[in-house]
């Protein structure tokens, strides 16, 4: 309450946003911080438990997975927060629910498609004709299922977003499987010491159907006073989850398409030390991760009553607030990068010390530009930010292939980070000719003051 005060002091919001924010944020905070810690903890775990080839087969299945997974949830993770916000905000739950019932309809029929597309022999001739990994071509056949189930772990998570329960957001975004995963994965280290990669993969599906099956229920019971509304149509989730679509894969793309490519031309051991650093640079990019978790909904309904001020300040304010430790986090990388990757992975892993402050370099910028893509989402300017990531998209990957033979994994991390850089400069550029607010960091807070003041 003291920290509630004293914020409304030096950023005259309205106290109930700033009651939300503080109240989400501590939820999304708390569930980062475990769940990014966990996740550090697993991915050690996996590093110690499989030899270096299969670590890389383990990264590049986890990729394509997620991938697929983000083209069969067809841009409803982030059109699902937007339409149910706006349908509770405006009265008609009703229409929240219509929202829920038919946005998991479409997830789970793309879902079906995609694991008779792994089952036919799909990912089996990726992982033999673009990886040639033959490690990767072993347990390929299991990725129809994990497809489905991040899928449906993420549209559970940002349903409970869309009626502002951060909290159950926090904890089935990713949160309880990454816990459950470590666990499992920590027993079979102290009781074998060893694993393969068809155990690890079964154990890591099993850890989301348990947190996919208890967000399911919990789902159900927050929809159960509600009638399933009529005035929703496909055509009105299709108008914004389109566009959204093909902004996710391409974004999905620009920062996956580095792997993907070492794992094309370069060696699976290479593919690990680049897949091990690439998982660090997360705690620089997570406090902008907080901060997005917890406005996406507020800025939708900050836009539409017309608060543009209060939506800059708000914005800018969190930008800065995460600005902060995203700095700190780059300066860990750059100066004890190498005693970090070997602390989590091992001495292999030292070699990557020049791609993880790469990498880190294009997450600070980022964070240092606040949530201007989110703003463009949720204002309604989806297909702006599409045409900018697949721009950055196409140029991450020709550079890329280009670097990647001369320069291997460093030249790869370079030019995506620069993209990832221009990228940001674009959508913070677009964010205010568009929305009509900037989001990016401000050094000094008396000057919010001024603005309510004149």
């Amino acid at each position: 309450m003291v920290i509630s005060n004293l914020f409304h002091r030096y950023f005259p919001l309205p106290k109930n946003v700033i009651k939300r924010f503080f109240y989400g944020g501590s939820w999304v905070l708390g569930g980062q911080v475990l769940g990014s810690l966990s996740g550090v903890v697993l991915n050690g775990l996996i590093a110690r438990l499989l030899v270096p080839e299969e670590v890389g087969a383990y990264f590049l299945t986890f990729s394509l997975v997620s991938v697929a997974a983000l083209l069969v949830q067809l841009g409803l993770n982030q059109t699902i927060v937007r339409l149910i916000a706006e349908s509770m905000g405006t009265g008609d739950p009703n229409r929240a629910k219509s929202v829920v019932v038919k946005s998991f309809f479409l997830c789970a029929l793309a879902s079906l498609l995609m694991f008779f597309g792994f089952v036919i022999g799909g990912g089996e001739w990726i992982a033999r004709n673009v990886f040639n990994s033959s490690i990767m071509e072993r347990i390929i056949w299991l990725g129809g299922l994990w497809v489905a189930v991040i899928a449906f772990q993420n549209l559970f998570a940002e349903s409970f977003r869309g009626f502002h329960d951060i909290r159950l957001a926090s904890i089935f975004g990713g949160l309880l499987t990454s816990i459950i995963s470590s666990l499992l994965f920590a027993l079979i280290w102290i009781f074998q010491g060893h694993s393969n990669l068809t155990q690890i993969v079964i154990f890591s599906i099993s850890a989301g159907i348990m947190s996919t099956i208890v967000s399911g229920f919990l789902l159900q019971k927050k929809l159960s006073g509600f009638e399933n509304g009529k005035n929703l149509r496909f055509s009105e989730i299709f108008n914004i989850a389109g566009s959204l679509l093909v902004a996710n894969l391409a974004a999905f793309i620009l920062t996956q398409a580095d792997i993907w490519i070492l794992g094309s031309f370069r060696s699976q051991e290479e593919v690990a030390i680049y897949g091990a650093a690439s998982r660090l640079v997360i705690f620089v990019t997570m406090p902008l991760m907080v901060i997005n978790s917890v406005i996406s909904p507020i800025i939708s309904e900050m836009f539409s009553q017309e608060k543009k001020i209060e939506l800059e300040v708000l914005l800018r304010t969190t930008a800065t607030i995460a600005g902060i430790p995203a700095l700190g986090g780059f300066l860990i990388c750059l100066f004890f990068g190498a005693s970090v990757l070997e602390f989590v992975y091992g001495p292999f892993y030292r070699e990557g010390t020049i791609i993880l402050i790469l990498l880190a370099l294009g997450r600070l910028g980022n964070v240092l530009v606040g949530s201007c893509g989110l703003t463009l989402i949720m204002t309604g300017h989806q297909a702006t930010l599409m045409g900018i990531t697949l721009v950055s998209g196409a140029i991450a990957v020709g550079g890329a292939f280009l670097l990647v033979g001369p320069y291997g994994a460093v030249g790869v991390s370079g030019i995506v980070s620069l993209t990832m850089l221009l990228r940001n400069i674009f959508m913070l550029y677009f964010a205010r000719k568009k929305s009509g607010v900037w989001t990016h960091v401000r050094f000094s807070i008396f000057r919010f003051n001024q603005i309510f003041s004149r």
